[in-house]
């Protein structure tokens, strides 16, 4: 994941970025709490992870970097930032209902130049796979 955020990150498109990974520890099983119940379909089910990198993406303060938002939001919570930033219709009930993720960003300061992430492998290790998954040279 690393070395993807960092080809984003010294790319032109960085000042206009904002990348979201989230994954998903199978079954929740490392959560301290129950999930959240909302409608007759089912709920939000397990929390899943989320980071937001973005040169806009909210600091707690300039010398302490970061920000945790205590917000609950959803997948579709993604979805709703788009279509509150540009302004388009909801796609579905999910959308419709969730937070947008934006209280997460903070677009009147200058956006913030990147730094690379450490990674074990370069851009060009990802480039080069094969559909086995390893380098053409390991096979």
């Amino acid at each position: 994941m690393a070395s993807i955020v960092n080809a984003i990150g010294k790319s032109k498109y960085w000042k206009s970025s904002a990348i979201v990974i989230l994954w998903d520890d199978y079954g929740g099983f490392y959560d301290h709490e129950s999930p959240a119940f909302l409608d007759d379909q089912g709920g939000l089910g397990f929390r899943v992870p989320m980071l937001i990198v973005s040169p806009y993406a909210r600091e707690t303060s300039s010398s302490q970097p970061g920000y945790i938002s205590h917000t609950q939001y959803e997948t579709a919570s993604i979805l709703r930032f788009i279509e509150v930033n540009w302004g388009l219709k909801p796609l579905q009930l999910p959308d419709t209902r969730a937070t947008s993720i934006g209280d997460s960003f903070d677009f009147s300061e200058k956006p913030r130049s990147f730094s690379v992430i450490p990674s074990e492998h370069s851009q060009s290790f990802f480039l080069h796979q094969t559909p086995s998954g390893l380098p053409p040279d390991t096979q």
